[in-house]
């Protein structure tokens, strides 16, 4: 999670910095774990104007195998982890991920908006995580629930509208 983190700072300083890029226009849409780390970055990336979370979980002890290691294979098979000798430390690798407390983070995003996304057939991350993010969030905010939509959103052809829309009430 730690690369995670670094990563999307260093991609909010870069679009930032950006000749042709205004400033006020940058906005950050975080996919399920992503979302958990933008809830933080956000947090004191003041640069950033809104926040949408899709799908995101609220903790990951709810969702995780309670064995690290099928973790670990999951993210082999799916493609995530590629090198055969990821991660160096299994067991703190895994504790990174059920550090991760995006709910902690969102009354700091205020006074920029927060959007919450989640499907109600999510078979991944229940649809109550939502509710708990939404609720930690400060105004303004939105909930959207999606009927039928599971867990991979990006998927779902009313993404995009959702996406749209999104910008157009916080723009």
């Amino acid at each position: 999670m730690r690369g995670w983190y670094h990563d999307l700072d260093a991609v909010i300083d870069a679009v930032h910095g950006s000749p042709g890029i205004d400033p006020a226009s940058i906005h950050c849409i975080g996919f399920s774990a992503g979302g958990a780390v933008a809830a933080k970055i956000v947090s004191y990336q003041k640069e950033v104007s809104s926040l949408l979370l899709m799908a995101s979980p609220q903790n990951f002890a709810d969702i995780l195998p309670a064995d690290p290691s099928l973790l670990k294979d999951h993210f082999r098979a799916i493609g995530t982890i590629r090198e055969e000798s990821f991660p160096h430390d299994l067991c703190a690798w895994y504790q990174d991920f059920l550090d991760v407390n995006p709910a902690h983070w969102l009354p700091f995003v205020h006074p920029r908006p927060v959007g919450v996304v989640h499907g109600d057939c999510d078979e991944t991350v229940p649809v109550g995580h939502a509710e708990k993010l939404f609720a930690a969030a400060w105004e303004p905010k939105k909930l959207t629930i999606l009927e039928g939509a599971g867990h991979q959103l990006r998927k779902d052809p009313r993404i995009m509208q959702v996406i749209r829309s999104w910008l157009r009430e916080v723009c």
